[in-house]
Formats: structure tokens, sequence, C-alpha cells
């Protein structure tokens, strides 16, 4: 898997609430970002179905 570096500036809520949660700033980051992550692709799958339901027939076709 590649990693990349991402900057993200937060507030002191978050950093409250990372203290809170008894985590870093870094891990609620993380965690944030990747059930961000996992929604939009749910979301993207979704419409994937979508399309492909709705234009099976075509997508047959350009696959042959």
């Amino acid at each position: 898997m590649n990693h990349r570096t991402l900057t993200v500036s937060v507030g002191d809520d978050f950093a409250d609430l990372a203290d809170a949660r008894n985590v870093t700033v870094e891990e609620l980051a993380q965690e944030a970002i990747a059930r961000f992550l996992s929604t939009e692709a749910t979301l993207v799958r979704h419409e994937a179905m979508r399309l492909a339901l709705r234009h099976g027939s075509l997508l047959r076709r350009l696959g042959e």
C-alpha cells in the first residue's frame, strides 16, 4: 500500500476531543478520514451499481 502524507489543520476543539477520547490528534484525524473515505466508497459503489443496472445492456455490448 502506498502511503502519502496529509497535513490537516485542526482547532482547539478537535484537540480537546482527542484528549477526551484519550487518543492523539493524529489518531483522531486518521479515524475521521478513514470514516469519511469509507462513506464515500460506499456512495461510489451504490452509484456504480445503479448505473450498471440502468445501463446493463450497453455495458454488455461494450464488453463484447
